[in-house]
């Protein structure tokens, strides 16, 4: 049996990344999927992918750091489905830069796609998921939203409102069936599959997961965003019906430990 079979799934973020390897996860367990990016090339790329398989899927492509455009994105998608079973607020950008060299332009699209996003297409999607009776919403947050990252200071902050985010939405949406989750990842590198991962510069010019973050995770290896992708489908699925309000964390035990004393 599939565990999201009969179920509709919206994914954003769904063109690379865990956001792909999710889209693709998803429907492999039944569910049918929506795939939200900004980037039309390699959402649609998604698409084809999980066609390819057999899947239900059709791609939006959305600028989540517009308000106009995730409305647009969730009329579209209540269109398509009546229900959702499923919603991901997968989507997140990141820029490296030092706290005096950030722009306010490049904080507030930051801010705008990892913590507005989220807010906005929950609410904007909740008709549909109120309407399946049993619903689940998952945030893609950060360990560098708890402990703060120097060389993302934008991104830090952006992805630190999701935890509380989540605290809140869970204790509202509870009467309507809806649990909301969040998932911490650390540093999410590589893919089982060849799926690109884009998030930060380094991602996307294909550096190794530093000596330092190695040696600061217990399990000694980068994440897989697959990895993310298991996690993801736990939340979505009936396995996970009484888990609401609630952060996983995803490092290879990186945060588990207190920094410096090893």
């Amino acid at each position: 049996m599939k565990r999201l079979a009969g179920k509709n799934a919206v994914v954003t973020g769904a063109a690379s990344g865990a956001g792909r390897a999710t889209s693709l996860l998803f429907a492999r367990e039944g569910a049918a999927v929506v795939c939200v990016d900004i980037d039309r090339e390699m959402g649609e790329e998604t698409v084809e992918m999980i066609r390819d398989e057999g899947g239900d899927t059709v791609f939006i492509e959305a600028d989540l750091a517009s308000p106009s455009a995730i409305e647009a994105m969730a009329i579209t998608c209540m269109e398509w489905r009546a229900e959702i079973h499923v919603l991901y607020n997968n989507a997140g950008i990141a820029e490296r830069a030092e706290f005096e060299d950030i722009s306010l332009d490049d904080w507030d699209r930051q801010m705008a796609v990892n913590l507005t996003a989220p807010f906005l297409c929950s609410q904007k999607l909740l008709p549909a998921l109120k309407a399946a009776n049993g619903a689940s919403i998952i945030h893609h947050g950060s360990i560098d939203g708890v402990l703060g990252n120097p060389s993302l200071v934008a991104y830090s902050a952006s992805k630190g409102g999701l935890q509380p985010l989540t605290h809140v939405m869970g204790y509202w949406l509870a009467p309507h069936g809806i649990r909301v989750n969040c998932i911490n990842s650390g540093a999410l590198r590589e893919s089982s599959q060849g799926i690109p991962v884009r998030l930060t510069q380094d991602n996307r010019s294909g550096a190794p997961m530093s000596d330092v973050q190695r040696h600061a995770t217990p399990l000694g290896r980068p994440g897989f965003v697959e990895e993310a992708a298991d996690v993801a489908l736990y939340l979505s699925s009936d396995e996970s019906s009484y888990v609401s309000g609630s952060v996983i964390t995803l490092d290879g035990g990186r945060t588990g430990l207190t920094p410096g004393t090893f």
